[in-house]
């Protein structure tokens, strides 16, 4: 049994790859096409990698938008040390950098937030990667079906 698989927008739980009709037949719940499968388990592994990131970074978006903020200021903290030539930036952008430094500057980038989520997407990235490789190099619809199942 397949514990999930992202078929189009769809996802599926606790599904069977393919049950037997009365006369016989095996009916697939799932492509069967090696390619095709191919697609929905790599897109499954993808989705669980975001699913997994959403659920460290408290489980919405709003909090997950916050976090890349705050990445961007750490980055702007880090940008800030090198004295970038900010003459070639319009006064928009002027604004916007000595915004984002004022943010660095208070503490804004020093997130357990920000920490959490970067975690959660590296230990995701390493576990599911290896996943999504075998999902590439995988020669029939069974192996992807034994990957899936796992």
């Amino acid at each position: 049994m397949i514990r999930q698989i992202k078929i189009g927008e769809l996802i599926y739980e606790k599904i069977e790859p393919f049950s037997i009709d009365e006369k016989g037949n095996k009916v697939w719940n799932i492509p069967n096409d090696l390619e095709t499968l191919k697609s929905c388990a790599i897109d499954t592994f993808n989705w669980l990698i975001g699913q997994e990131v959403k659920k460290a970074s408290g489980g919405d978006n709003t909090k997950l938008a916050a976090a890349n903020s705050k990445a961007i200021v750490l980055l702007i903290k880090l940008v800030d040390t090198l004295n970038p030539d900010t003459t070639q930036l319009t006064d928009k952008e002027k604004q916007i950098y000595e915004l984002l430094k004022t943010f660095a500057s208070n503490g804004y980038s020093d997130s357990e937030l920000l920490l959490n989520t970067l975690n959660a997407v590296l230990n995701n990235i390493g576990e599911y990667s290896k996943k999504i490789e075998q999902a590439q190099n995988a020669t029939s619809v069974e192996e992807l079906i034994k990957l899936l199942e796992e």
